[in-house]
């Protein structure tokens, strides 16, 4: 999409995050304002400005840090995958894991190459609980 946008709108390539469709400013705005939090209270609980809160939820800035996600995830009591999936960020634990494991990684970029689709995932996450992958005695997911 984004060589597209360049190639047809010659559009300056640092401009583009305005003109590509983003999902996290949505999805934070949206479970903002079902916690009835005000746009001012919420970016005060964060840390943040108003405006640039408003800039993140009318897409006009890029997502914030993981750890910022993280805490607003928790400021509005909904589980943090959901924002950083919107924001298309990976979990911090779950990078340190890939980074600490070098199996982990090595499979993730063969997964990529054979461009890995949601069925694959969810047939190796099944294969993982059939045969009990992990620590024993855990609970599988």
């Amino acid at each position: 999409m984004k060589r597209f946008v360049e190639e047809h709108f010659f559009l300056d390539p640092t401009m583009l995050f305005d003109y590509v469709e983003h999902m996290f400013g949505k999805t934070l705005k949206e479970k903002r304002m079902e916690t009835g939090l005000s746009l001012r209270e919420f970016a005060g609980r964060v840390g943040i400005s108003p405006g640039y809160l408003s800039d993140l939820e009318n897409e006009k800035v890029a997502p914030p840090s993981e750890k910022l996600i993280m805490d607003m995830a928790g400021i509005l009591g909904i589980e943090k995958d959901e924002l950083l999936k919107a924001a298309e960020k990976v979990d911090p634990e779950v990078a340190e894991y890939v980074a600490h494991e070098p199996r982990a990684a090595d499979f993730l970029r063969m997964a990529k190459e054979k461009n890995f689709d949601n069925g694959d995932w969810e047939k190796l996450s099944e294969i993982a609980r059939v045969v009990g992958l992990g620590k024993p005695g855990e609970e599988k997911k």
